[in-house]
């Protein structure tokens, strides 16, 4: 993760031995208790949106829940997180993040038309976590392209990017 090799090594001290392990730890782990809140909060997916999410493979449909916010979430009470969050572009002033998975949750943020590309996007995402061994696997496999390729060429997003595309 070159990306984060400063921000992660600056750090060290607050993150304990291995920066980069304690890191996605703890996004992992933040993550999960953002899934469960969305599941509890969230609203399913109408019949054509599950028609969606069939057609691009998403094996459990019935699971996926939208929730609409005022920003989609980060930890960015977490000094070390935040830190992270604004080195990788994540979060951080003039960043606006629209929409994002976390598992079978999909987080909109509020005044953001989440169209059926957009839609589509995001559901591509659940179905790669579906994919993944498990959602620590996927971030672990998300942050290692993002390093490895940058956002537009990593082929997570570029699968992703191309149901934008398909789904018009």
């Amino acid at each position: 993760m070159a990306v984060t090799a400063s921000v992660l090594c600056s750090v060290d001290a607050v993150a304990g031995e291995d920066p980069q392990a304690d890191f996605l730890a703890r996004y992992i782990d933040w993550a999960k208790t953002i899934e469960a809140s969305g599941q509890d909060r969230g609203t399913p997916l109408s019949s054509t949106q599950l028609e969606l999410a069939r057609e691009i493979g998403i094996e459990h449909p019935e699971k996926v829940r939208l929730v609409f916010v005022d920003a989609v979430p980060f930890p960015t009470h977490d000094e070390v997180m935040r830190e992270v969050g604004e080195d990788l572009g994540f979060i951080g002033p003039g960043i606006t993040n629209n929409a994002q998975a976390f598992g079978y949750t999909i987080w909109i943020r509020d005044g953001f038309a989440l169209d059926r590309p957009g839609l589509a996007h995001e559901l591509v995402h659940v179905a790669q976590i579906e994919r993944s061994a498990s959602f620590g696997d996927y971030v672990e496999r998300y942050m290692q392209e993002l390093s490895e390729h940058g956002h537009v060429d990593m082929p997570l997003e570029v699968e992703a990017y191309a149901a934008n595309t398909k789904y018009r």
